[in-house]
């Protein structure tokens, strides 16, 4: 499920699907590993069933137009044009995109940092009731968070609208996991029901964003446009070069981002966002409930 409260996280060992998780990953992130994988089998079959396999575009034009316009901004414009344009075509190792790499490399290796060793707290949900169906969390509804890293990994082999497609259906899904949990924090009634409700759309929209949607699917986007360079290499051998090994790797990327970016986007609101909502509902805390 894409929601952001977990609880006992750090007492918690859970073991899924022949995963061992590293201790601190409670029923929450189980059931998120489980969904993930389940919601890349599903889109997988219906994928493959549906969408006629595209050619790998070998060459980037935008590479060309880069080394053309070697600034900052004429590189803002290039990652911009590879995440909304067809972003899977091969690319030439810049140091635009090998800085990429390592910074997908610094996220996954300071989410499990800050898992391992840091202490990094979660807000608990207001207005939740023990034993209560959040359908956002566990119905088959939740699988919708993962539609947009399942796009990405599909990105060589589908035509991009699709790929659009996938994040249409996932911040849907954000948004509506959104007025859901404002309703629920303004249902207690009180002084500051508002603002309560306010400050708990904006956490639940603001951590799905990050921890659904931007930092996932840049991680997938670089790793598969990383992969489909490598194959258009002259000394990549033959049998490396199927166009659906980088969608494979893509996917098989999704369960193993889930637990560090889930912890990064805590990490990061936790620094913002919930020290000013904490301030201004006068909680004791990030996990207390206000």
């Amino acid at each position: 499920p894409k929601d952001i409260h977990l609880e006992n996280l750090e007492n918690t060992h859970t073991h899924t699907l022949g995963l061992d998780l590293p201790s601190g990953c409670g029923t929450h992130t189980h059931r998120r590993l489980r969904s993930a994988l389940y919601s890349m089998l599903l889109v997988s079959i219906a994928t493959s069933a549906l969408m006629p396999r595209a050619s790998l575009a070998l060459s980037s034009p935008g590479a060309a137009a880069m080394r053309a316009r070697p600034t900052m901004l004429a590189d803002a414009a290039q990652l911009g044009s590879a995440l909304l344009a067809n972003g899977a075509a091969a690319q030439d190792f810049t140091p635009l995109l090998l800085g990429q790499a390592g910074v997908c490399g610094s996220m996954l290796v300071g989410g499990y940092g800050l898992e391992k060793f840091g202490d990094v707290p979660e807000p608990k949900e207001v207005g939740a009731e023990d034993g209560a169906v959040d359908i956002y969390r566990d119905s088959p509804l939740r699988y919708c968070g993962y539609l947009n890293e399942v796009g990405e990994a599909f990105r060589p082999l589908i035509p991009v609208e699709i790929v659009y497609l996938s994040y249409v259906g996932a911040i849907t899904y954000i948004l509506a996991d959104t007025l859901d949990k404002g309703r629920k924090g303004g249902a207690q009634g009180g002084e500051g029901a508002v603002v309560r409700a306010t400050f708990g759309a904006v956490d639940t929209f603001s951590w799905q964003m990050l921890a659904s949607v931007v930092f996932p699917s840049f991680c997938i986007n670089r790793l598969v446009v990383i992969l489909v360079s490598l194959q258009a290499q002259a000394y990549c051998p033959e049998a490396l070069q199927a166009g659906w090994l980088p969608t494979a790797a893509g996917l098989l990327a999704i369960p193993a981002l889930i637990v560090p970016l889930d912890v990064l986007a805590h990490w990061v609101l936790n620094g913002s966002l919930r020290k000013v909502s904490a301030k201004v509902l006068d909680c004791e805390g990030i996990e207390t409930e206000c």
